[in-house]
């Protein structure tokens, strides 16, 4: 694990553009009902979330029979206003991460984004939910989530200054008898995320070694490189 840890928080290329700024939230409260309604809530609320100064709470409700059927629930000042399905199990021992809001997309409206661990071993253990919830014009959100691998956030960086922030995901690959880190960039607009690869020059693979490794390989071409985009993350959805 500590082999893992290195190597994802290391200087990789991307770091060197800017960083998105976000607000985070941490007082998650469980509540568990899993002997009289078999279900297990997880809530955190934001105060002054909206310009108005609505408050928004969110809500994962996962079933004990089930734990791979959950909800991401949303509140306004403490009326559902929305649902959206996930296919993972949310209970005490995943809901750990804060909730992190910013704009980024650029729109002007606050999103929120939500990670939460598989929880595996070994290289599993980089296994995450990545849940994105997009404001819209009317205060409603779009919820995007995929998998992803990172040993806590990583957080989406601005390539070209216009505040439409890149989102970088992660997989771990074989090619000719080795594994890489092959890292994928994609942009939100109104039809969901995309793949903006070709206009930075990505994807980029980096070998996976035993040892801190940040340097794009030159055991393939940039050229062949671009064989592993990924046209959307994996297990992606959108609603």
């Amino acid at each position: 694990m500590i082999l893992l840890t290195g190597i994802l928080k290391g200087q990789e290329p991307f770091e060197k553009y800017p960083a998105i700024s976000y607000t985070e939230y941490k007082d998650w409260k469980l509540y568990d009902k899993s002997e009289k309604e078999k279900k297990v809530y997880n809530t955190l609320t934001i105060p002054d979330f909206y310009e108005n100064k609505d408050s928004i709470t969110i809500q994962l409700t996962s079933f004990v029979d089930n734990w791979d059927s959950s909800y991401v629930m949303i509140y306004k000042n403490k009326k559902q206003i929305q649902k959206f399905f996930e296919p993972m199990g949310f209970s005490q021992s995943n809901v750990f991460e804060p909730i992190r809001i910013a704009d980024i997309n650029g729109d002007g409206l606050t999103d929120l984004k939500i990670l939460i661990p598989y929880m595996g071993n070994g290289t599993a253990s980089l296994n995450v939910r990545a849940i994105y919830l997009f404001q819209k014009s009317n205060g409603n959100f779009t919820k995007i989530s995929f998998d992803d691998k990172m040993d806590g956030n990583r957080p989406e960086r601005d390539f070209d200054g216009d505040k439409n922030y890149e989102i970088i995901t992660m997989t771990l690959t074989g090619y000719e008898n080795h594994s890489y880190w092959l890292y994928n960039l994609f942009d939100y607009n109104s039809t969901g995320l995309v793949n903006v690869n070709a206009k930075y020059d990505y994807p980029i693979m980096i070998q996976f070694l035993y040892r801190e490794n940040y340097k794009i390989t030159d055991k393939i071409t940039r050229l062949k490189m671009k064989d592993f985009t990924l046209p959307l993350p994996e297990k992606y959805d959108i609603k």
